[in-house]
Parts: structure tokens; C-alpha cells; sequence
């Protein structure tokens, strides 16, 4: 899976760099994610194609009217009440986290940690994504506390050997049982 998650360039800058990673995603029978865009997850069409929305963006209910019958929809989730939320509006998936403190975007609460990815983990009837400040060193806790997926930025993006830094990372899940 991978998130297309670009907060800089308006959306016609967006969707050439969206068809291609649909067309590569496709090729290797991976889902892409479109954060935020339902107007674009919904022209690159449902498949290989998904989108996640924030607490602050679109309301589920109406990215599913935007979005095509059966297309995957997951929502950030910052509080173990909010996960009960998004799965009665129909999120497919959820987010939680910060998981660990982050330089992606600003904190303004303390991170979740481990321990809350637990009594979420309780809670989710719909698989769920740890998210914020994973990184290599410390994915273990958190592929162990539940998480079914993993949400990673810097732990890859701002690696000088992205490549290596994503087969580290694959290796590390696959030691603490999660799977890749």
C-alpha cells in the first residue's frame, strides 16, 4: 500500500504524479491511497485506488458519495472514541496515532504509544493502521501491540538509502510477526 500524501501542489499538479502511481501500484497488485482528494481517488477509479481523509476533511459519508461502490475509504483517528466513530460512518480502515513523537507533522498531544495501539486494537472492528514516528528501531512494539498496517514518512522518505531503509523496515515487521 502506498499513500499519495502531498500537502504543497494543488490538485492538477497532483494528478499525473497520482496516474502514475496508480499505473505502478497496479503493475505490482499494491493499493494506492489518495489522501484528502476524493475527486481524485475517484477519477483514477476503485481499483488499486483508495483514499484517507483526516478528522477535519470530508466527512466519510460524503466521500462515499463522491467515491465509486465498494472503493476503499480509512480515516485518521487520534482518540479510541474516534475509531468507534469512523467505523459506524463506514471507514474501511482505520488510522491511529502519533504511535511516537514526529517531525512530519507538528505534536499537539503526546504520542498514543504501544500500549494505546492495544486498547484500540481492542476496539477496531475494521483493520488498523499505526501511524506517526515508526520507525525501524521501534516498529516491533507496535506490530506487536496489533497494528495491522503501518504508516511511515520520514522513517523511509528523509532516509539517505530510502531503498535500504525500506527493506529494514520490512525485515523488522517480519521479525516481530506482522507480515509485509
Amino acid at each position: 500500500m502506498l499513500q499519495l500524501r502531498d500537502k504543497l501542489r494543488d490538485k492538477g499538479e497532483q494528478m499525473p504524479l497520482a496516474i502514475a502511481l496508480r499505473d505502478l501500484c497496479a503493475a505490482n497488485q499494491a493499493l494506492l491511497i489518495i489522501n484528502d482528494h476524493a475527486d481524485i481517488s475517484a477519477a483514477l477509479g476503485p481499483e488499486h485506488v483508495g483514499l484517507h481523509v483526516g478528522q477535519t476533511d470530508l466527512a466519510v459519508a460524503d466521500a462515499r458519495k463522491i467515491l465509486a461502490p465498494g472503493q476503499l475509504l480509512g480515516r485518521s483517528n487520534r482518540d479510541i472514541d474516534l475509531i468507534i466513530e469512523s467505523q459506524e460512518m463506514g471507514a474501511d480502515h482505520v488510522a491511529f496515532g502519533s504511535m511516537y513523537n514526529t517531525t512530519t507533522k507538528p505534536m499537539i498531544r503526546d504520542p498514543q504509544g504501544p500500549e494505546r495501539l492495544k486498547q484500540a486494537r481492542a476496539v477496531a472492528q475494521v483493520p488498523l493502521v499505526a501511524i506517526g514516528g515508526i520507525t525501524v528501531d521501534n516498529v516491533a512494539p507496535v506490530v506487536e501491540a496489533g497494528a495491522d498496517a503501518i504508516c511511515v514518512t520520514a522513517a523511509v522518505g528523509s532516509a539517505p538509502d530510502p531503498e535500504a531503509a525500506a527493506a529494514g523496515l520490512t525485515e523488522a515487521i517480519r521479525a516481530a510477526g506482522g507480515r509485509v
